[in-house]
């Protein structure tokens, strides 16, 4: 699906009354819509990134009460922001928004206003600078996010991948082209509502659709075919063995030093080579890989005692099978990066995996179900 000229475009100012209208009536009433505030409006974005509203909500509400403003944030260790962002995933963007809470601290505490200046803070995309400056400042300013491109490459019935140039030039072009230039942030806002609630990925309901009658891809009835993306890389899949050692009501973990989760609390363990496993992605022989893994690295003797269940968890490309293993220390001591942890500790935070197998494994002790 190619196309070597730029799609036409329907009137905009029937799009703008119909669509705004619809939101006006149908938007969902979430808690970010409710504050003009900047930097609420800057936590909520970052925030919904690669995540659900479901899943978001409750992270910002608690995370604007505790650091209502940058300065409150910058006051604040990068620990405790991760301890609180804990379980939400994709721990990149909380480590950002803290360098970004520090930028605008040390200027003065307000965010930049247009779009441009909100670009040169640490982390901040085009996307994000945009819903910023229209939502927050009225800056005539497009948000393409992932729901923006599917409605507005269904709407023009771009053939184009939106992904690469000149397709996502062209798409930028008629998402601005679009835009309420006297509502930029009623109508980013309400271009995203249509993606998220009825022009969807799959089973759009392009009845109840309040543009359906210029659609492109909804006349042609190939709704799904749009937007057309690059193929996707298959996820790698990676195979651990963990130890879940506990002594005194407290854990043995590791402090992770490398991406993904840099900084967090870990199940001591290993990743297995190709070598130690079975056709199907198995352990040839976990424990044993448990044990040599633990003498080379921390210099600790192991007893494993028994088989846990597998743990199954996604993190952006990768794919983790994590066969965990309760044991007890034999001999050795716990030094850095290891340490005992107990519940009571709230940072540095624990990886979601290891969080998951310890409240299954240890509920009642470590009081983490």
């Amino acid at each position: 699906m190619k196309s070597s000229t730029s799609p036409a475009l329907p009137d905009p100012r029937k799009l703008r009354r119909r669509l705004l209208a619809w939101y006006e009536a149908r938007a969902r009433d979430l808690p970010w819509r409710t504050s003009g505030d900047p930097w609420a409006v800057l936590l909520s974005e970052i925030l919904l990134q690669q995540t659900t509203v479901a899943a978001a909500t409750p992270y910002y509400e608690r995370l604007l009460a505790r650091w209502p403003d940058a300065a409150a944030l910058a006051a604040a260790p990068l620990d405790e922001l991760l301890a609180e962002w804990a379980g939400l995933g994709y721990y990149r963007r909380a480590r950002l928004l803290h360098r970004t809470a520090n930028v605008v601290a040390e200027r003065g505490g307000e965010l930049p206003r247009a779009h441009a200046e909100l670009l040169a803070l640490p982390g901040i995309g085009p996307y994000t600078a945009a819903a910023v400056a229209s939502i927050a400042h009225g800056e005539a300013v497009a948000a393409v996010d992932g729901n923006v491109e599917r409605v507005v490459a269904r709407l023009i019935g771009l053939r184009d991948d939106v992904r690469r140039q000149p397709g996502k030039r062209r798409l930028a072009q008629a998402a601005q082209a679009l835009l309420a230039p006297r509502r930029p942030g009623d109508w980013n806002q309400a271009v995203m509502e249509l993606g998220a609630t009825l022009c969807k990925p799959r089973s759009p309901d392009c009845p109840a659709c309040p543009l359906r009658v210029d659609c492109v891809a909804h006349a042609r009835g190939d709704v799904e075919a749009y937007p057309v993306l690059p193929a996707r890389t298959p996820p790698t899949p990676v195979t651990l063995v963990a130890a879940v050692i506990v002594r005194r009501g407290r854990v043995l973990l590791r402090l992770r030093e490398n991406a993904p989760n840099a900084g967090f609390l870990e199940l001591p363990g290993a990743t297995l080579p190709e070598e130690q496993l079975t056709p199907d992605g198995a352990p040839l022989d976990g424990p044993a890989a448990l044990v040599a893994a633990l003498h080379d690295a921390h210099a600790l003797k192991l007893e494993v005692r028994e088989a846990l269940p597998l743990h199954k968890h996604a993190i952006t490309r990768w794919r983790l099978r994590v066969h965990p293993f309760r044991a007890t220390l034999s001999s050795g001591a716990a030094r850095a990066p290891l340490r005992w942890w107990s519940a009571s500790d709230s940072s540095p935070p624990l990886t979601t995996a290891s969080r998951r197998i310890l409240a299954s494994a240890q509920p009642e002790l470590l009081q983490l179900s």
